[in-house]
């Protein structure tokens, strides 16, 4: 036979015998078929070689049993040939295939996150197969051809995996909410919302603490906000922050009319917390498309007849309202000549599209605005809001020379005496030419 036949039948007779060759693992009483053959290898080339010097060049190969031909009598050959391992590195892939990599005996810790707090389940610890042991195990018995003896899967401790406190602590946290007024819904209440928080290292130690397969409640600590829904029903627009009142009479009739327009556009207007009251972006252009009428107004230091003559007064009136609360001024400017409806310094002239009256809503409170022209043509405005301390602020203006004053809040304690005051505008006049 030639050495080409005898390679080619040495092969396929060690498929045929070793390709179901298998190890079999226990690992907490159930076990695990691997076929190895893919880590068993033989170089038939070679080992034919070293049989045919051994038999002399005269070699009968039936499957792995030679026989040497002598004196044409066939005599058993003293031979022996066994696969080696010859692919180490295919171990990983049959480990994997026995599934073997998904025992686990530990119960792993759950959690849930409720209305009022964290529920822990925490697991039982326990074992997995070593798997780096395990292959090891495999190739020392497969390199030793011991295919019957059953490998004790080498085993190593599983820990529990202690949750995320403090990230599940930072995914429940929120910030107190307070309740306010929805513009887009008739500025009805918006409930206000309690904060939650979470102590996590309170929450680690408890974990630690706790036997395993057991419960752990962690509640939630809930903060109130500061303005609650039932504060913000109870304290709404209850208090008069400020007020005052001029008299359009002996105007014309066109001027009366205009006044009376602007206030019952103004009239009603609320202003949240951080918010800005614009009296144009209120009011807009005064054209006769919207009503009004002709009347005296101030311009380029002359009366003119002007559409809409007349608003400054309620801007003016507005304005010493707001000079007898809190409420931040942002924009104001003084006529350029005095006016008749309110003392000096405490004016705000206003125009299509500037200057601007402006003051923002610094209180915790929404604030409204509230304007009534009454049958003898006075012109109220209140601004309602709810009293956040227990000073009473009036203006003060002072007198720097003859057209020009510096205008001041007073805050007076219970007893009447000033114990704040605050600049709140600077006005500059020109002499009156004229009656407005």
């Amino acid at each position: 036979m030639s050495k080409k036949k005898a390679a080619q039948t040495v092969e396929q007779k060690f498929e045929e015998d070793y390709k179901d060759t298998a190890v079999t693992v226990e690992l907490d009483g159930q076990q695990y078929t691997m076929n190895v053959f893919p880590m068993l290898g033989m170089d038939a080339s070679a080992e034919i070689e070293k049989a045919y010097e051994k038999g002399h060049g005269n070699l009968l190969v039936r499957g792995l049993e030679w026989v040497e031909m002598k004196r044409g009598k066939a005599e058993k050959l003293s031979y022996d040939v066994q696969p080696t391992v010859a692919h180490p590195d295919e171990v990983e892939g049959i480990v994997q295939a026995s599934g073997i990599q998904d025992y686990n005996s530990m119960q792993d810790t759950t959690y849930e996150v409720t209305d009022t707090g964290l529920i822990v389940h925490k697991g039982i610890s326990g074992t997995r197969p070593d798997v780096d042991a395990l292959k090891q195990q495999i190739q020392t018995n497969v390199t030793a051809m011991n295919f019957q003896d059953v490998i004790s899967c080498p085993t190593a401790e599983n820990q529990l995996t202690e949750p995320d406190f403090a990230g599940i602590a930072s995914q429940i946290y929120t910030d107190p909410v307070n309740a306010t007024l929805d513009p887009d819904n008739g500025y009805s209440v918006v409930a206000s919302k309690n904060g939650t928080s979470m102590d996590a290292d309170s929450a680690k130690a408890e974990y630690e603490s706790a036997e395993e397969n057991t419960d752990i409640t962690i509640p939630f600590t809930f903060t109130e906000p500061e303005i609650t829904t039932e504060k913000m029903n109870a304290n709404l627009f209850k208090d008069t922050l400020g007020s005052y009142s001029s008299s359009a009479a002996g105007g014309t009739s066109g001027r009366i009319h205009n006044v009376g327009l602007t206030a019952s556009i103004c009239n009603g207007q609320i202003v949240l917390p951080g918010e800005t009251f614009s009296f144009n972006g209120v009011v807009g252009d005064t054209t006769a498309e919207k009503g009004y009428q002709e009347a005296a107004g101030y311009q380029d230091g002359k009366v003119v007849q002007v559409l809409g003559g007349g608003e400054c007064q309620v801007s003016s009136t507005l304005f010493s309202a707001i000079l007898y609360t809190d409420l931040d001024v942002l924009e104001r400017a003084n006529h350029s000549m005095p006016v008749h409806y309110v003392p000096s310094g405490m004016d705000a002239t206003v125009f299509w599209d500037s200057p601007d009256f402006k003051f923002e809503n610094n209180h915790k409170y929404p604030v409204k605005i509230v304007m009534n022209m009454d049958s003898s043509d006075t012109l109220t405005v209140k601004i309602l809001g709810t009293k956040e301390n227990d000073y009473t602020i009036e203006p003060r203006v002072e007198q720097i020379d003859e057209m020009s004053n510096v205008t001041y809040r007073d805050y007076k304690d219970a007893s009447g005496n000033v114990v704040k005051s605050e600049s709140v505008c600077a006005s500059k006049y020109k002499p009156l030419n004229s009656g407005s």
